[in-house]
């Protein structure tokens, strides 16, 4: 099932976080469409309008449960969310350009996380994408590890402590609002779409259960928990955003 329509988070979910959008200086902003869900069915954890009203993030060891959208594993069936920012490209800026927010955290207050891996992939067209340099380093990559520092360049591996109604902080400082944080400047210089995606922005971003895609390493999907089902995407913010001619 694709679905495809166009949702402005509602002025709650946005308080605080709108702002001038010239490319340079621009406040975060929440991305506020969902461009394609194949396993939305609009209802609970399967509602993707979850993705974009918000992040309810409920702190370093808690998670957020009823207001996340769920990937699941299937290929091409419920394993992936693509979203925008209306018409508008996320550009190359300092620091971090985006941040997702997923649904990690602490395993009784120790270094291990639960944590659901996902991949990060960004475009221009909605066509031709780029995928965010990873790599899973564990010790034994076919067996699944509950350590953050072993998931190089995925999203959802870090705890949310940002909450756009009780803790509004900063999407971009890392140590109040938690999250994953990504810079265009760690794309490849490719001479291709990596490099006009640096310069020019992207319009559209794709988020991938990571058990649903191959570990190039192994030739086998990315170890998961035994006890996870797909990463709960609680929201994504972009940080210098300017209109799409």
């Amino acid at each position: 099932m694709r679905a495809l329509f166009i949702a402005l988070v509602a002025a709650a979910a946005l308080a605080g976080c709108g702002g001038d959008t010239n490319g340079t200086d621009a406040a975060a902003e929440l991305a506020d469409t969902v461009v394609e869900a194949p396993g939305a069915t609009g209802e609970g954890l399967k509602d993707a309008f979850h993705a974009i009203d918000g992040v309810h993030g409920a702190g370093a060891t808690s998670g957020n449960s009823d207001d996340v959208f769920s990937l699941g594993y299937g290929a091409g069936v419920d394993d992936r969310v693509i979203l925008a920012w209306s018409g508008r490209r996320v550009t190359n800026g300092a620091g971090a350009d985006f941040a997702v927010f997923e649904n990690a955290f602490q395993i009784g207050g120790g270094p291990e996380v639960f944590m659901d891996p996902a991949v990060v992939y960004v475009s221009r067209d909605g066509v031709t994408w780029v995928v965010f340099p990873h790599d899973y380093v564990a010790a034994d990559e076919a067996e699944y590890s509950a350590l953050p520092g072993d998931w190089l360049g995925f999203a959802g591996v870090s705890p949310v402590l940002l909450n756009d109604e009780t803790n509004p902080v900063d999407p971009f400082d890392a140590a109040a609002a938690g999250g994953d944080h990504f810079d265009l400047d760690a794309l490849p210089d490719d001479a291709g779409e990596a490099t006009a995606i640096k310069a020019e922005g992207f319009l559209y971003l794709m988020i991938v259960a990571a058990p649903a895609e191959e570990n190039p390493d192994t030739s086998a999907p990315y170890a998961q928990d035994a006890i996870s089902d797909g990463a709960d995407i609680d929201g994504v913010y972009g940080r210098y955003l300017v209109e799409e001619e």
